[in-house]
């Protein structure tokens, strides 16, 4: 837990410094959502991941995302 706490933090201040995304003041914090609310390549990057876990770049129409996920 605590090895992801520090990985979730750190992630959410290189996402506040180099995301030029909408979510970037918030560490790159999207909140909760389920399967089938993003665009399908964010959504099955996503869901394809552990908790906790970084995907590498993702590409959807909105751009390059990195994504890390928490629950």
């Amino acid at each position: 837990l605590i090895k992801n706490l520090e990985a979730g933090k750190e992630f959410a201040e290189l996402a506040k410094v180099h995301s030029n995304g909408p979510s970037a003041s918030k560490g790159g914090l999207l909140g909760t959502f389920t399967r089938g609310q993003m665009v399908p390549e964010f959504d099955q990057a996503v869901f394809a991941l552990e908790p906790g876990e970084v995907s590498g770049i993702v590409e959807t129409p909105f751009g390059f995302h990195i994504i890390q996920r928490h629950e």
